[in-house]
């Protein structure tokens, strides 16, 4: 559930970090030292001595296991003990700056279907980036960022055949859809608790799992999901003339228009001599017929609350 994570220790004078085992790679004017750690993947640590602080940057599921489509609380906690062991550091008193925290559900669909039907709810922006192709929705305010996105996408892109073969021995299906809704905690100790700090330490605990845990599907209900139409489970229903009506009323249902009237008034505009009078009539009447069989869902097919709920391990009506 979490990955990414920035923390901020604050050093007393006898307590200075063992910097040996890092890979040196750029000194600031400020006096800042950056290192990284490689593991898979590689963590920043920079080290101010004039501040007395030290950040440690990255995500410590891709440095231990090379990616992030599974979960360990052990694992995760484990290796920033690895870190630790390198520069002689306890860092779980450290400051929590900002963290990750996420949730990958397996769908029926493909997962840019579903994040199409997602909008920006009251209070957050929302953008997405061309080169994603409808892959990923990005959702934010002043405090954090949410991400809807294609997590089998994600491992197909970004890599190689040696990690995807780890990837598909810890559960994951190529031939399978998976969606991702994750948020970035930019101001956790504001969000959380009233502008004091957090410790690493402190979200491992169950009280913090739970919290976390309501709050990430807490953050799902602020965007707006689209309303959808009941699709027939018969084929002989799906013509590609109904696939056109039941679309164009999904649109029109999610602007709150009246798709009949919309429909009407385009038939009556045609001019006499392409459509006579009877023949409009006739058109009406078959539109009518078709417009008759759709039925909004019950449920919005674009909707991954339950999902979620489910992902997280927590009741969804509390």
């Amino acid at each position: 559930m979490l990955d990414y994570i920035e923390i901020t220790k604050h050093l007393q004078d006898k307590n200075k970090p063992f910097l040996g085992h890092l890979q040196p790679e750029a000194v600031y004017s400020s006096g800042m030292e950056k290192y990284f750690i490689y593991g898979c993947r590689k963590m920043q640590i920079e080290y101010s001595p004039v501040m007395q602080t030290l950040k440690l940057k990255g995500s410590p599921l891709y440095f231990s296991q090379g990616h992030n489509f599974t979960y360990s609380k052990e694992a995760y906690i484990q290796s920033i003990q690895f870190v630790e062991s390198l520069i002689k550091l306890d860092l779980f008193d450290a400051d929590l700056d900002t963290f990750e925290s996420g949730a990958i559900m397996e769908v029926e669909t493909k997962p840019k279907f579903i994040i199409s039907g997602h909008q920006a709810g009251k209070g957050l922006l929302m953008r997405e980036n061309p080169k994603d192709k409808g892959g990923i929705r990005y959702f934010s305010d002043s405090s954090l960022q949410l991400k809807l996105y294609d997590a089998g996408r994600n491992i197909m892109h970004k890599q190689g055949l040696t990690m995807k073969g780890i990837i598909q021995q810890s559960g994951w299906n190529p031939d399978g859809e998976y969606l991702k809704f994750e948020a970035h905690y930019k101001k956790p100790h504001q969000l959380f608790n009233d502008g004091r700090a957090i410790r690493l330490a402190d979200i491992f605990s169950p009280s913090w799992e739970a919290i976390l845990k309501e709050d990430l599907y807490q953050q799902y209900q602020r965007l707006n999901t689209m309303k959808s139409i009941e699709i027939p489970n018969k084929k002989n229903e799906l013509s590609s003339g109904s696939i056109i009506l039941i679309a164009l009323a999904e649109i029109i249902l999610n602007k709150g228009m009246d798709l009949k009237k919309m429909l009407y008034d385009r038939i009556n505009s045609i001019p006499e001599g392409v459509l006579s009078a009877e023949d409009k009539k006739a058109r009406k009447k078959h539109i009518k017929t078709m417009i008759e069989k759709i039925e909004e869902a019950r449920s919005s097919q674009y909707d991954i609350s339950e999902l979620l709920a489910s992902a997280l391990g927590i009741d969804e009506e509390n």
